[in-house]
């Protein structure tokens, strides 16, 4: 049945309506006769943004660099003259290039994956050199392409993400081997404390959900994130752990365990403060910051609370140690500590190995 042009339309243009609406199908089939490669690349240059780029890459490019990743939370060193090429529009990571040398660091989230799928998928079209696993959540691995050239490859799993680190470069090139060695070792997972950021080896640390209390009569529970050395982290729950002088076997436990815990606690330091013996508390500085540090030892162990002020509330590093784990590697930690500049502690985050964004 023909239709009558609707009340009112000017002549033809009933047509222009119908070339209009035509138009999508026609670009439709111009896409299908394109290329794949051609189609990417148009809905890339398409696709919006996810959100603001705040990716970081400090220093200069004739020395060595950081590169921080916003989006999965980590942090990489990037060799003298590698220059970055435009950042991804999803914010997943960067890739840097240099002569005949290429370093592409990445993250995304682990879905339903297990890692040793990631790890099969990491290593698709590899001649595997070397490999091994320095934690449960890392793999390692040094291989080669088929055109001859060498890969360095670095897997780093989280709670929720997992992070790749792939260093290309000439199979005669020494120096670009110690590069591609260097920049694998330098990867950290970056976590957060309300407005403090710490960064740890995910090579070297566990981070456990653990609930410990403040020194003082008016105790109450505080939920922190703590870091404990791999070696200790894979024996949790098992009856095998020392603690203290007894020397009696007990089950292994976070809360036990000598690390390195990051909280939040929703309350300012001038109101912690009163609670503390003013023999047990002095002054001190951490990440740039006046604080507030108690010291407790016993039994050939000791804990120190370090106590920083951040608004309304108070971010607490939490030191315990026992006589045989002086050798932590976490002074490292607590001197790379940050705080952002202006702190938003109403949306502190759980300093969890997980993204946080």
């Amino acid at each position: 049945m023909m239709r009558h042009a609707r009340k009112g339309e000017p002549p033809g243009w009933r047509k222009w309506r119908l070339s209009l609406a035509l138009i999508p199908i026609g670009l439709m089939f111009a896409c299908s006769e394109q290329k794949p490669d051609e189609v990417s690349q148009a809905i890339k240059e398409e696709t919006s943004p996810v959100g603001e780029d705040r990716d970081q890459i400090v220093g200069d490019d004739e020395q060595w660099r950081h590169y921080t990743n916003a989006r999965f939370d980590f942090a990489v060193e990037v060799p003298p003259g590698f220059l970055p090429l435009a950042g991804p529009q999803n914010g997943d990571g960067r890739i840097f290039v240099k002569d005949g040398s290429r370093l592409r660091v990445s993250g995304r989230y682990n879905l339903d994956s297990e890692f040793d799928d990631q790890i099969n998928d990491a290593s698709k079209g590899l001649t595997l050199l070397s490999h091994d696993k320095p934690s449960p959540v890392t793999w390692r691995a040094t291989a080669q392409l088929a055109t001859g050239e060498r890969v360095g490859l670095m897997l780093a799993r989280g709670a929720e993400r997992i992070v790749t680190a792939r260093f290309t470069y000439p199979d005669d090139d020494p120096t670009a081997e110690k590069q591609a060695s260097r920049t694998l070792d330098s990867l950290r997972f970056l976590a957060h404390a309300g407005p403090l950021t710490y960064r740890y080896q995910p090579t070297r640390f566990a981070s456990k959900p653990v609930v410990f209390s403040l020194p003082g009569e008016r105790a109450w529970p505080v939920d922190g994130a703590k870091l404990i050395p791999w070696e200790r982290a894979s024996q949790l729950g098992k009856p095998i752990c020392r603690y203290g002088l007894s020397g009696q076997k007990q089950i292994c436990s976070a809360k036990k365990e000598a690390g390195l815990t990051f909280a939040v606690i929703d309350r300012p330091l001038a109101r912690l403060r009163k609670q503390f013996p003013e023999a047990l508390a002095e002054p001190s500085k951490l990440a740039g910051r006046e604080a507030l540090k108690i010291t407790e030892q016993a039994e050939g162990s000791g804990i120190s609370y370090s106590l920083i002020p951040a608004g309304s509330r108070t971010v607490a590093v939490v030191r315990s140690w026992r006589q045989d784990s002086e050798k932590t590697g976490y002074q490292e930690i607590l001197q790379d500590l940050s705080f952002e500049t202006e702190p938003d502690v109403g949306s502190s985050r759980d300093g969890s190995a997980g993204p946080t964004r």
